[in-house]
């Protein structure tokens, strides 16, 4: 199995669907990813990619899927932008198909899941996590976000990294951030105003500048299987 990464934010408006996107990229250069959208009752990942008009599966198509899936079959299915991604549409998934149908696509390669910010890991995700990324801002506000997150999740301590979110200077105290709130610093992702150009030109976001870092820095802490993430974030903390 290969890993199941959920990249969430602690609070809205930091970039967690950009960042999802771009290390999906990154990891189809040696991989066969699929871009999963957590956000249920929200919505759509697909507009982020620029596939939102392009036929294909939603999680509404399997919204009562019980049991094993032909995963190369339904991830052929899917919208194709830069990876295959899996878009919220219609009606709400079950946790037993989303758990079905995320365990199905791992066994094809990596699974990175946008869950924009909802102050928690849904049970789902967290049983399905082999690691957890979190954007925090760091302004005061967003910090204390961040440590209501961080409170919430003590079961997922050690195998969840942090990123700080933020202009570029603000990188030098990223590392007090991480401290402050116990968790192991990934990266910090810088503003980049070609993320919003991208977005205006209608372009799925682009493995390029700090957000480009970023995505290939997380790419590079992930161990090529399942199960052995927790281990090797413990390690990073070290």
């Amino acid at each position: 199995m290969h890993p199941v990464v959920v990249i969430t934010g602690a609070s809205g408006g930091l970039g967690v669907s950009t960042l999802a996107a771009v290390t999906a990229t990154v990891l189809a250069r040696d991989g066969s990813p699929t871009l999963v959208d957590g956000a249920f009752g929200a919505g759509g990942l697909d507009a982020t990619v620029a596939v939102e008009h392009v036929e294909g599966l939603r999680w509404g198509d399997l919204a009562e899927h019980e049991g094993g899936v032909d995963a190369a079959r339904l991830r052929a299915a899917l919208p194709l932008g830069p990876v295959p991604t899996l878009a919220v549409r219609g009606r709400r998934p079950t946790p037993v198909a989303v758990r079905d149908v995320v365990t199905g696509l791992a066994g094809l390669g990596p699974v990175v899941v946008d869950l924009p910010c909802s102050g928690r890991v849904p049970p789902v995700w967290a049983e399905l996590a082999d690691l957890v990324v979190v954007l925090v801002g760091l302004r005061p506000r967003w910090l204390r976000d961040g440590e209501a997150w961080t409170s919430a999740l003590p079961e997922r301590r050690d195998s969840a990294l942090l990123v700080t979110r933020g202009p570029r200077r603000a990188e030098q105290v990223a590392e007090r951030a991480a401290d402050h709130l116990g968790l192991p610093l990934l990266d910090h992702l810088a503003d980049d105003a070609g993320v919003q150009r991208d977005e205006a030109h209608g372009r799925s976001p682009r493995p390029k500048g700090p957000v480009g870092v970023v995505a290939r820095s997380l790419v590079a802490a992930l161990p090529p299987v399942s199960g052995a993430l927790a281990e090797h974030v413990l390690g990073l903390a070290s």
